[in-house]
Formats: C-alpha cells, sequence, structure tokens
C-alpha cells in the first residue's frame, strides 16, 4: 500500500499523509477534512494535482475542477488552483515530500488494515516528519508551523462536509427520473419527456437543474422509494390522477349502494390513485358476477371490515355472500316458468313410441 492523499503547506513545510484505497471524491474530500482538522485550520489557496476526482478538465489555461470539489471549496472557503499537466515545479514542495514518504514510511512499513496504516501516518507526520530539520529551511516544520504559519489559516469548524452526488439523468415518460434507485417527479411545463437534467443529490434533499437553473427540489429518498408532486403531471393527466377516484366511486355507487362504500374505504388513502387498479378490478366482478351478487358480498366484507378486492372476490368463488343471511321472502324465490306453447312430450323424441299428435293451443 503506498496510495495516499499528501498536503504540504508551502511555508513552514509541515505535511499531512492519508492513507486511501480509491481516489473517489468522497474519500478524497474525507482526506482533506481529516487533514483540517490536522493543521486546525484550512489554507486559502489550494494547488491541486490533476486526478480525476478533482479535475475534470486539464486546460493549462483554463482548468475545469470537478463540480463536487468546486462546492466543496466554496464550502470551506479556499481556492482551488490545479497543477497543469506533467510540471512538477507548480507543486515542488508536495513532489519531494512524496519522495521523503515513500522511502521514511512506506518503505518497510507494516499495517495490520487502512485504520492501521492512517493511525501510524498520523503519528509519523507529527513525531518524524515534523521534526526532522527541513532541508530547504534548515528549520523543524512543526515548530515554524507553531509559531509562525497556523494564525494565517482559515478557522475550519470541524464538521464533516456532506459530499453531494451530480449525475446526469433523464425525465422518463412518466414524468420521473431515476437517482440511485430511487423515483422523483421532474416538473412537465419545463421538463417534458426525454429532457435531460442535473441532479444534485445530498444526505436529505435532491436538487433538479435544467441548463444551470434549479427546477426541482425533493427530499432525499431510500432505494426503491419515491418522491412525487402531483403539480408535476401534465394537466390533463392532473385531472385524471386527482378526479378519476371519484369517478370509480361513482360508477361503483350506480352498481350498488354497498359496492360504492367498499370503492369508498379502498380508495380512502394518501395517493388513492395507486390503487385505481384495485377500483378497476371491483368493476370488472359486478360485470363477471352479477352487481346483486356483488353488493351482497360487499355489505358482507364490510361488515367484517375487510377492504382487499382479492378476497371479496374469494367470497364470489365460492358464493358466500349470502352465507348467514334469512332467506328471501317467498314472493322474491325463484318460480318455475310456465310451460311453453310448443312444449313436446319426451316421448315424441323416443323412435319406440309411436307418435302422439300434438295438439297446439291458440
Amino acid at each position: 500500500m503506498d496510495l495516499g492523499l499528501s498536503i504540504t503547506l508551502t511555508y513552514s513545510h509541515h505535511s499531512f499523509l492519508w492513507p486511501l484505497v480509491h481516489q473517489t471524491v468522497d474519500a478524497t474530500i474525507e482526506g482533506l477534512d481529516k487533514a483540517w482538522v490536522f493543521f486546525q485550520g484550512c489554507p486559502k489557496r489550494l494547488v491541486l494535482d490533476n486526478f480525476p476526482a478533482a479535475v475534470a478538465g486539464t486546460d493549462p489555461l483554463n482548468p475545469r475542477p470537478t463540480r463536487a470539489f468546486v462546492e466543496y471549496s466554496q464550502a470551506r472557503g479556499f481556492l482551488l488552483d490545479p497543477a497543469r499537466v506533467r510540471k512538477p515545479r507548480d507543486k515542488p514542495q508536495i513532489e519531494r515530500f512524496v519522495q521523503y514518504a515513500r522511502g521514511r514510511f512506506w518503505k518497510g512499513g507494516t499495517f495490520l488494515d487502512l485504520a492501521d496504516a492512517r493511525r501510524q501516518a498520523g503519528r509519523w507526520c507529527l513525531e518524524v516528519a515534523g521534526q526532522r530539520v527541513h532541508g530547504t529551511t534548515r528549520k523543524l516544520p512543526l515548530v515554524v508551523f507553531e509559531d509562525e504559519e497556523r494564525a494565517h489559516l482559515l478557522p475550519y469548524d470541524g464538521i464533516p462536509y456532506d459530499v453531494a452526488l451530480w449525475k446526469d439523468v433523464k425525465v422518463h415518460p412518466d414524468h420521473h427520473v431515476s437517482i440511485q434507485y430511487a423515483l422523483y417527479s421532474a416538473p412537465s411545463t419545463t421538463c417534458p419527456p426525454g429532457t435531460k437534467l442535473e441532479a444534485r443529490c445530498d444526505r436529505d434533499l435532491v436538487k433538479l437543474y435544467k441548463a444551470g437553473a434549479l427546477v426541482k427540489v425533493h427530499p432525499r429518498k431510500p432505494k426503491g422509494g419515491r418522491s412525487t408532486d402531483p403539480d408535476d403531471y401534465p394537466p390533463e393527466r392532473v385531472a385524471y390522477a386527482m378526479r378519476a377516484p371519484d369517478r370509480l366511486v361513482r360508477q361503483a355507487v350506480a352498481f350498488g349502494p354497498h359496492i360504492g362504500q367498499f370503492a369508498e374505504r379502498l380508495l380512502d388513502a394518501p395517493f388513492p390513485w395507486s390503487r385505481l387498479r384495485q377500483g378497476q378490478r371491483l368493476l370488472r366482478l359486478a360485470e363477471r358476477y352479477t352487481p346483486e351478487r356483488l353488493d351482497a358480498a360487499c355489505a358482507r366484507a364490510l361488515g367484517f371490515d375487510l377492504v382487499d378486492v382479492r378476497r371479496l372476490e374469494r367470497i364470489l368463488v365460492l358464493a358466500l355472500e349470502h352465507e348467514g343471511q334469512p332467506a328471501p321472502p317467498a314472493e322474491e324465490r325463484v318460480q318455475p316458468l310456465p310451460s311453453g306453447r310448443f312444449t313436446r312430450p319426451g316421448t315424441a323424441f323416443d323412435h319406440r313410441f309411436a307418435a302422439t299428435p300434438v295438439e297446439i293451443q291458440p
């Protein structure tokens, strides 16, 4: 292991070393925050090497730091000054310290794990690197830092920085974008499906930007979560989303009063349109099993506070909608149909019997 974040103050040459495994944005900013704790302050200018987590464009005249590092520098109050590519003289102090650390700390070192390497590195920076006589100043870096340089550093509050994730996203046909396996709605008036947006995610918020302008803010959701603002839908879909439950209830009432009550209970939720499929299945049961049977089944289900379309259908399949109810009055029972005018006896269809004349009544 010889990968680490090295920071050297240019006046005192006091240095900090933070072993790393990956040079990601999160790991690098975590190391910088540990450096400000070590120095008890921040420098006013930070000369960056050209590693991808910090520098997106390496133009010598107009370098382009990554968006995350720009936000971090603004939060801490220092200026970012990326060095030119393959120009070690732009950062000679850190180049010399890297060679010194490679030969005096990494070479021959024994580390149990990453945490142990970091503990040893911090102790080595104070007790060895900080106490040596520097070849240029001929002074002890730690002493010069304590006596002359610390007072000129920017104050550091000690609060770890919340690293934001920036991601390019596209609005889906359902007017949502997918970020870290969660869905967030985008306003249809300014961001129709297919629009490319920039998303910024931190611990608490998700912000959507279009061409640099903020268009939407959502609370951060976990994986599989969803944050939807009904106002983000197109006007014609907003009307559907808000009125479709009422329309479905009206259709259910038309089939029967208990069906209407069941539909109202079913759609009584913060997002009623999320249960529209169950409501539509309820209406199809009326077509399959007749409104009368469904109304009786709904009455039975409501009596047991059972609001489940699947179990309601089970009641109909097993013909349990009238179980435990009194028999209907005699006049409502099924009456035998009168014989038809052209009804023939059974013997008319048996060749063993002689044909008998059939009298046709006028």
